[in-house]
């Protein structure tokens, strides 16, 4: 835009009025005397001079000798090549003139020589207008450039930056997760660029996390193996006196047995903390369907209920259930079952409060059944929980049976969700 103005301001300029106009009608006029001399052009031959306007049909002009048009490049020429002389205050001669002098400014005339004699040349040419077309196209092929330019150093940029995030990519691959991709600009690159360090940032924690559970886990199954060597040897010494009889009386005898007893009791609990250690960080916990079987959810849920809320409520316990609207068909495994709510009934006898009964809710839609159970928690645990995976074996066995597991603590409130698909 600026250019197109240029030009259009150096084109109608004093400077393209004068001086330039007079110097193209000074070279055109020598070239033209050059052509005169050179086809021998006179009064009576001007046929030639419709080749000459032919080379360049922006400049109009007719040549005067006296009161007669020799030529008028404004009329066709016959079949020899002439153009039809005339007399200057001809009406078809003037009224073309009048109609050219409308786009052309007129011009004083120049004497011009011809073969036989000296004639007046009038040329009707708009110079400026030339120069204005030529420093116009001139302007477009500048402006034309500065776009390409444009482009291709933003093409460039975008290139570099694309290396740059193909640089970083390949550092990920080979496992630095510290390198941060560089974030530029505000285009997709830069949304792909910015997603990249939010999933390194996200992986490196994650793998963070697993490294932790990992030390974490096997600080578990060492000490768990630890534990299991002391009871074991204990009950190994007192089976070996049983064996040999090395007691004084049968109270003793009693005792010993007593004891083996409490050690198998010991062994027991710390091998169930070991298969729900393996079983929640089983990486395929999903059963194949043939493993499991078709129950009615609303009796097989009633029937567990009562088994493990029985001993609960001997120690102060209260259950609250509310009735079902109507039952269910689900597919689970039993012994996957069992262990699922003895370790829900496991958690309500360590955390939940006697101040608030249990609320237990049993209700599904048209894919899935919901057992709901919400208890208020207590301020202090009636137990210590030394694994601390009973909600995740949880979790792990819902999955085994196709399910699902959720809990949510608001306040002093803990509630767990077993989803159950339903058939």
């Amino acid at each position: 835009m600026l250019l197109s103005l240029g030009a259009e301001s150096i084109a109608y300029s004093k400077w393209a009025n004068t001086d330039y106009t007079d110097y193209k009608i000074s070279v055109y006029l020598d070239n033209l005397q050059t052509y005169i001399y050179k086809e021998q052009i006179s009064t009576t031959n001007t046929a030639p001079l419709t080749d000459w306007w032919k080379m360049d049909k922006n400049v109009f002009f007719y040549i005067k000798k006296e009161n007669t048009i020799l030529y008028n490049s404004f009329m066709n020429p016959d079949e020899n090549g002439e153009v039809p002389k005339f007399e200057a205050d001809d009406t078809e001669f003037t009224d073309s003139l009048n109609d050219y002098q409308a786009f052309f400014p007129k011009r004083e005339g120049h004497d011009i020589r011809l073969i036989d004699g000296k004639a007046k040349i009038y040329i009707l040419a708009d110079f400026q207008y030339n120069i204005y077309n030529t420093l116009h196209d001139i302007s477009i092929a500048i402006s034309g450039l500065i776009i390409i330019l444009i482009l291709i150093a933003f093409v460039r940029r975008k290139i570099h930056y694309i290396k740059d995030v193909t640089f970083g990519i390949n550092i990920l691959e080979g496992g630095n997760l510290n390198y941060q991709i560089p974030v530029k600009g505000n285009d997709e690159l830069t949304q792909v660029a910015t997603s990249l360090n939010s999933m390194r940032v996200a992986l490196d924690q994650q793998m963070k996390n697993e490294t932790k559970a990992i030390q974490a886990n096997n600080s578990l199954v060492t000490a768990l193996s630890h534990d299991l060597r002391t009871p074991l040897t204990t009950q190994m010494g007192y089976l070996e006196i049983l064996k040999e009889h090395h007691y004084n009386s049968p109270e003793e005898m009693d005792k010993y047995i007593n004891t083996a007893l409490d050690t198998c009791h010991q062994i027991k609990e710390m091998s169930d903390r070991l298969f729900e250690y393996f079983l929640a960080f089983d990486p395929h916990p999903e059963r194949p369907a043939e493993a499991l079987d078709e129950y009615d959810g609303v009796e097989l849920f009633m029937q567990l209920i009562s088994e493990l809320s029985l001993p609960l409520e001997a120690q102060g316990l209260q259950f609250e259930i509310e009735d079902p609207m109507d039952t269910f068909l689900i597919h689970v495994n039993m012994n996957d079952m069992l262990r699922i709510f003895n370790n829900v009934f496991t958690n309500i006898d360590k955390y939940a409060d006697e101040a608030e009964p249990v609320r237990i809710r049993i209700f599904h839609d048209t894919e899935n059944a919901v057992l709901s159970i919400s208890n208020k928690i207590r301020k202090e645990p009636r137990k210590n929980e030394s694994a601390k995976i009973g909600l995740i074996s949880i979790s792990s066995l819902m999955k085994r049976q196709g399910g699902a597991s959720k809990t949510r603590t608001s306040k002093d409130n803990f509630t767990i969700e077993l989803k159950f698909p339903i058939y």
